[in-house]
């Protein structure tokens, strides 16, 4: 009988098709009646109904082997949830990503998922897709090594790939991959050193197509595993490249390796409690893993402050972590005694700085204080004058009222004009009104004024002519100098 691990190892490695048809055996064997059936990348999408406490419920059942978004998945799953609908998430690669049933989901993965096809006796059919898949491999295997006109051109340009790139001529160097795969498209050693080529130029976008697509050509390359992971990284795509490597643990749970570096990725995204637990395995696994002593040092500490409790510890390894951790704090001493020396060189330099800045801004205070003075002088003989013309206008004021009140007691005759006067009037006015400058309701008011002609108004001063309502300062200027030219 196969293992969990190597159950879900074929089902990921398995081609859609046969997916497909395992999940759908599945689900029916599970109780549920399916109406519709999608294939998605390496997902399903299934529709069905199922009896549950004697009523009949819709399902939308999502079988999938992603190995990254798990969460996107589940949240887009329940998006596509309508009415009274149900969910259920299948996937092989649920191992402790932190995700969790929702309200109207139910998630099964990775050791339920394996359950599952125990319990309904389906073990024997990924067997068989193991030994297909086997075989497969070995027929693969017999006709790499036999020899072909075209497995030497490969080997010749993939050693030209490999100089170029030690070279630092990626482009170059991608070239001689690319005639690698015009000859073998599924090269996937081409494919990983054309992503690395890739990575280098830091255009990771074609370093993930490439690497994607070496590992679908060969889903355990476990070096093509590593690099995706590095690539993501740079894409600061950190939750997708501890996925990655937590990938790797699926194919060899026993190398330190992965999972030292599976803890790392959980402490750059702060499950500081995942990564020690990883960390513990690695060393569990090689207890000389002297990166694996580090990272589990700086976690413990990390943790403690964290916390304020000591994360549990592996008997045999307290003594290795206390002298790791004195030879870390006096490194980290002396780095930040370094520190302090540069930061106190930097701070005198400031002060300095400071001093040369207090001094020039003090000479600006002492201009703008003059300015400020100047400023207020200037202001002060401004309201002085502006209260001279106030007391000026006011006395004007009190004039005019007493002119008014003595011209209220006294009745005058207004005669209504004569026919000649009003005539004389008109012409009057029409003369006045040729001078330039001059309407018709100016030419009333300066006739009003006693001006009957222009040969009148040339006898006025300037001051005399301002002195007609009506004529502003501006106007009786125009007018003036046009009667001394004319």
């Amino acid at each position: 009988m196969l293992s969990e691990e190597e159950t879900i190892q074929t089902l990921k490695s398995i081609s859609q098709e046969d997916f497909q048809r395992i999940s759908s055996n599945l689900l029916e064997k599970m109780g549920f009646n399916i109406s519709s059936l999608e294939t998605r990348d390496e997902s399903i999408l299934v529709e069905g109904q199922i009896e549950r406490g004697g009523d009949v419920r819709d399902y939308l059942i999502k079988c999938s082997r992603a190995e990254e978004n798990l969460k996107e998945e589940i949240s887009e799953l329940h998006e596509l949830l309508g009415g009274k609908k149900y969910g259920l998430f299948l996937t092989t690669s649920l191992r402790d990503r932190g995700v969790e049933k929702t309200e109207r989901i139910e998630v099964v993965g990775g050791t339920p998922f394996y359950k599952l096809l125990k319990k309904f006796e389906m073990l024997s059919q990924v067997e068989s897709q193991r030994e297909k898949l086997s075989e497969e491999q070995k027929e693969k295997e017999s006709l790499d090594s036999e020899p072909t006109p075209d497995r030497s051109d490969i080997e010749e340009w993939g050693e030209k790939g490999k100089e170029m790139y030690t070279e630092g001529k990626y482009q170059e160097a991608i070239k001689c991959f690319e005639n690698v795969l015009d000859i073998n498209p599924e090269d996937h050693v081409a494919l990983n050193n054309k992503a690395l080529c890739h990575l280098k130029e830091g255009d990771y976008g074609k370093a993930l197509e490439s690497i994607n697509e070496a590992i679908s050509i060969r889903p355990d390359f476990e070096d093509a595993y590593l690099n995706k992971a590095f690539i993501l990284e740079k894409r600061e795509e950190l939750e997708k490249a501890k996925d990655t490597v937590d990938k790797l643990i699926d194919l060899k749970p026993g190398k330190a390796e992965y999972h030292y570096i599976y803890s790392a990725y959980l402490r750059k995204i702060d499950e500081l409690k995942k990564a020690w637990t990883s960390s513990q395995k690695a060393l569990e696994l090689d207890p000389k893993h002297d990166k694996a002593k580090k990272l589990r040092s700086t976690l413990r500490r990390e943790l403690k402050e964290e916390t304020g409790v000591e994360p549990e510890e592996l008997e045999g390894l307290k003594v290795e972590e206390t002298e790791l951790d004195l030879k870390q704090e006096l490194e980290s001493l002396k780095k930040q005694n370094e520190k302090l020396r540069e930061e106190l060189e930097d701070k005198k330099s400031e002060i300095t700085e400071l001093e040369d800045k207090i001094s020039e801004l003090e000479g600006e205070k002492k201009k703008v204080e003059n300015k400020f003075e100047m400023e207020k002088n200037r202001l002060r003989n401004t309201i002085k004058l502006k209260q001279e013309r106030i007391d000026n206008l006011q006395e004007k004021r009190d004039e005019l009222k007493e002119t008014l009140e003595k011209a209220e007691g006294v009745e005058e005759e207004v005669e209504e004009p004569t026919e000649d006067e009003i005539k004389t009037k008109e012409k009057a006015v029409k003369e006045l009104q040729s001078l330039k400058y001059v309407g018709p309701e100016l030419a009333d008011r300066i006739y009003e004024s006693g001006y009957e002609s222009i040969d009148d108004l040339k006898k006025a001063s300037r001051d005399e002519l301002s002195e007609i309502k009506g004529m502003g300062s501006a106007i009786t200027e125009k007018v003036f100098e046009h009667l001394q030219e004319n």
